[in-house]
């Protein structure tokens, strides 16, 4: 009899679970559709680089590879692993929008937007299993569940959406031509806390000011070191502009498209020089 009380409770409360699981699996193949032009953009965004800056195919087996995290001895001083939670944020931010405007709710614009990122990031690191440059490393896939994961909580919160930033700036370095996502050595990468999202500044003119705090390398790169530049990591702080709320002002579920768009633009990206900063080698 206690045995049969256990299993009635146990359906109980696992068969809601098991329904409110495919219920979400059912409407993220939806939301798969409603955004299949944007998920192909990036499927075949992520293709190209890697043909072309990858080395995909270059390896007939499968490897993996340790790729280590922000040391000194690293490919990249940890460049590339804030790229992985970069672009993951970012399409991750692009596919929930759009899934709003699609009249889903934050919280499954969210969860949907974040499962399919994540099925894009885990085809970009399969097949750089088969690179000889990379190889299948699992330190980028934890930087991509936690680039998925901060922007879920922004989607889902629009206080903390208000609040926090997590963008990319980016000055060519003069080894690779114009090459945003692999130019490591043009790169930086920065959290940036805005003002505006605290109620006692919103209307202030501290809105339209930011504190910043963001991370950097030189001197890893082949190129850089034959030139005689020593690898070295960088941490900095400062204080910018916030240009989303400058140039557009407050959020407003009824702003147009151009709006809409551009605010998101400067949600990711950093336009250089338009912060004070302070830097420390590490």
């Amino acid at each position: 009899q206690r045995g049969f009380a256990t299993l009635i409770v146990m359906f109980t409360f696992c068969a809601p679970l098991q329904a409110e699981h495919k219920n979400r699996l059912s409407a993220w193949g939806e939301d798969i559709a409603a955004t299949r032009w944007e998920t192909g953009a990036a499927v075949a965004a992520m293709t190209v680089l890697g043909l072309n800056s990858w080395d995909w195919g270059s390896s007939k087996s499968f490897s993996w590879n340790p790729e280590g995290w922000f040391g000194p001895e690293t490919g990249s001083g940890g460049m590339d692993k804030l790229g992985h939670a970069f672009t993951s944020y970012a399409i991750t931010n692009v596919l929930a929008d759009r899934l709003l405007l699609k009249g889903r709710s934050p919280d499954r614009a969210a969860f949907s937007a974040t499962l399919t990122t994540q099925a894009i990031m885990l085809y970009v690191e399969l097949f750089d299993g088969y690179s000889d440059d990379h190889g299948f490393a699992r330190e980028d896939v934890v930087m991509n569940l936690l680039g998925s994961g901060l922007a879920y909580a922004r989607n889902v919160s629009p206080t903390f959406r208000d609040l926090v930033d997590y963008r990319m700036e980016y000055q060519p370095s003069g080894y690779k031509g114009f090459r945003p996502f692999s130019d490591y050595s043009g790169q930086k990468y920065l959290m940036a806390f805005k003002l505006g999202g605290f109620d006692t500044l919103r209307e202030t003119p501290f809105r339209y000011m930011e504190l910043q705090a963001g991370y950097f390398t030189r001197g890893f790169s082949e190129a850089e070191q034959i030139d005689g530049l020593n690898r070295t990591r960088f941490g900095f702080m400062g204080v910018g502009l916030n240009l989303s709320e400058l140039f557009f002002g407050r959020r407003d579920s009824q702003e147009s498209g151009l709006k809409r768009n551009g605010r998101m633009f400067f949600d990711h990206i950093e336009i250089p020089h338009t912060a004070v900063r302070t830097e420390q080698e590490i």
